[in-house]
């Protein structure tokens, strides 16, 4: 997706790392599958085998887990990476940078976080809270919901999807190998009136411009 972060979030940092395994935890973070990682600290959870819940609970720098038949939850202003191991896979992030994988769940981007989700497995839904500056995701067999006054990218797996935008809010969508603007791959609901088809004959907006043409060698 040409508007999702690109990179995963950068390595952990410094001394502070607290590593602990979801299953079997010996870690004092960890206990029946529940990962938490305390407010201010910098954390890795692996899973070993589901169910595996993770929480950063808030102001984590560095927060990366592995969701597997759960739920990761990324705090107030923390940044989280999180992986789904094995669906469903569940994200919910009110951090201000996250990054995740839903599998035959949801992803949840919270008021005024930055996310960016991808999908694993059917179906897949986004929820885009409102205030967000940046919220792209991919979903399937499903919906993608922007809130107000946001900027978000969309793209359905499957052809098999609904798009809204919100008042104030900006918004692309594209479904590759489906037939933009018709079932399947078109928005329900645009707050700013008109949906249009770019030139590319790929991308729909709502509220936003359309991309720039690739560039071509002279």
């Amino acid at each position: 997706m040409a508007r999702l972060f690109g990179t995963r979030l950068l390595a952990l940092l410094g001394s502070s790392l607290l590593v602990g395994l979801v299953t079997g935890c010996g870690d004092d973070f960890c206990e029946g599958g529940n990962c938490s990682c305390p407010a201010g600290h910098d954390c890795e959870f692996e899973c070993e085998a589901p169910p595996c819940h993770v929480e950063c609970e808030g102001e984590n720098s560095s927060c990366i887990g592995e969701c597997a038949n759960g739920e990761c939850l990324c705090g107030a202003g923390s940044s989280c990476d999180f992986d789904c191991a094995s669906p469903p896979c569940h994200v919910d992030c009110e951090g201000e940078a996250c990054t995740g994988v839903c599998a035959n769940g949801e992803c949840t981007c919270e008021e005024g976080s930055e996310c960016e989700f991808t999908c694993a497995s059917s179906p897949c839904h986004v929820h885009c809270e409102g205030d967000n500056e940046r919220c792209d995701g991919e979903c399937s067999n499903g919906s993608c919901t922007c809130g107000p006054d946001s900027s978000c990218a969309f793209e359905c797996q499957d052809g098999n999807c609904s798009f809204t935008c919100g008042a104030g809010s900006e918004c692309t969508a594209t479904c590759p190998g489906a037939s933009p603007g018709e079932q399947g791959c078109a928005f329900t609901s645009c707050a700013a009136g008109e949906v249009t088809l770019c030139d590319d004959g790929e991308t729909l907006t709502c509220g936003a411009p359309c991309p720039p043409p690739p560039e071509t060698d002279d």
